[in-house]
């Protein structure tokens, strides 16, 4: 959504207070809508959730320079469009920053009702540096004449996307990870823990809890057990680039839900057509220079994935038999694959070609309720 037309009557007129947007920043925000969409459909349908919860702990200004509306603002709209189908559920937005010229104009967007204002969709400001904020959800604050953030009956996403690395406390988030049943989606800036963490001088260093860590599979090590706290299960992080190739952060999700992951691969897929990760373009798009069209690049990544899938599972079961959830936990968490392609582009060739024997404990149709008997690692392909 683009409000640029709005900016007189907003009285935005410095426009050097607004971010200017960066190439990677409008398919990362794609990808956290498209998941966000997903998601809410699946928690609505709960009969126990009645409050859906969004909280951007640096949610910026809301807007950018270009005038396309930040991460926060564009979950405000989905909100507000879901909110005429479950008029009996409450959708809730709580924006944070710590540079109060940003808070004002985020004021200004919400007080202009540029998004449908509707009578079960709130916004909620708060201006406070990222790791106060964090800290205070990681008690449960309050919310004036409604229910607690985290009370029972609510879902709730946790979006986390500093600037750098060097930014957010990382104990800080694992608080409320370890306090709360949420979800997390989290800016990894990988790039500059590799630039700066060997000249430091203490920032790094103090969002890891004073800890020093001199290698990259110390740090993902790190990260994971500081995420997999609490009631998350599953970890999953998808990689953005730059047009050489260099890796710039890694969007990293947290969820206690094996149908999170499920709804995320579907966002994946949605928004980056498979893709193993995302890269900036340069001045040509490289769409220009393709023989092949997005549904032949698209089948031929599935394809990919799918061969060495079969692979992993083979040499991983070899020789056992193993309900479906164990071979999908497996592969959800550790390949691009979602749910529905794993059943049709991994199981059933393997069952065709003899590899695997479906146990049909349910019928011959029923997969996710099933166990399957891996032939043995010399008889696979």
């Amino acid at each position: 959504m683009n409000i640029v037309e709005h900016f007189p009557h907003l009285g935005i007129t410095n426009l050097k207070v607004l971010t200017k947007k960066k190439q990677q920043t409008d398919k990362k925000i794609q990808y956290v809508s498209a998941y966000v969409r997903l998601w809410a459909y699946v928690m609505l349908e709960r009969p126990n959730t009645d409050t859906i919860n969004f909280i951007d702990c640096m949610s910026n200004a809301g807007v950018y320079r270009d005038g396309d509306c930040c991460t926060a603002i564009e979950v405000l709209k989905i909100f507000s469009e879901l909110a005429d189908d479950y008029p009996h559920k409450s959708f809730r937005v709580f924006c944070n920053d710590n540079d109060p010229a940003k808070i004002e104009i985020l004021k200004k967007i919400a007080a202009a009702d540029i998004v449908p204002p509707k009578k079960n969709v709130y916004l909620f400001v708060c201006q406070k540096d990222v790791n106060d904020y964090l800290a205070d959800l990681a008690g449960n604050p309050q919310v004036v004449g409604q229910k607690s953030i985290f009370a029972y009956g609510t879902s709730t996403i946790l979006y986390v996307d500093p600037f750098d690395f060097g930014t957010v406390e990382i104990p800080k988030v694992s608080a409320v990870l370890q306090n709360h049943y949420c979800e997390l989606i989290f800016n990894f800036f990988t790039s500059d823990y590799t630039r700066n963490f060997a000249k430091d001088q203490g920032r790094i260093t103090r969002c890891l809890g004073g800890k020093t860590i001199s290698s990259r599979e110390e740090l993902i090590k790190y990260m994971r057990s500081q995420l997999r706290v609490g009631h998350i299960e599953y970890l999953f992080a998808y990689r953005f680039k730059t047009q050489k190739n260099v890796e710039l952060y890694q969007i990293v999700f947290a969820t206690p839900s094996l149908k999170g992951l499920e709804k995320l691969k579907e966002a994946l897929w949605t928004t980056f057509k498979g893709a193993e990760f995302h890269r900036n373009k340069g001045t040509l798009d490289d769409s220009q220079l393709c023989l092949f069209t997005a549904a032949d690049e698209k089948a031929a990544i599935l394809s990919s994935y799918s061969e060495e899938a079969k692979e992993w599972l083979c040499d991983v079961f070899s020789g056992l038999t193993v309900p479906w959830t164990d071979i999908e936990r497996f592969l959800i968490e550790s390949t691009m694959l979602t749910e529905s392609q794993i059943i049709k582009n991994v199981l059933k060739p393997l069952i065709d070609a003899g590899k695997v024997k479906k146990c049909n404990l349910h019928g011959k149709a029923n997969y996710k309720k099933d166990s399957f008997t891996f032939m043995r690692q010399g008889d696979c392909i």
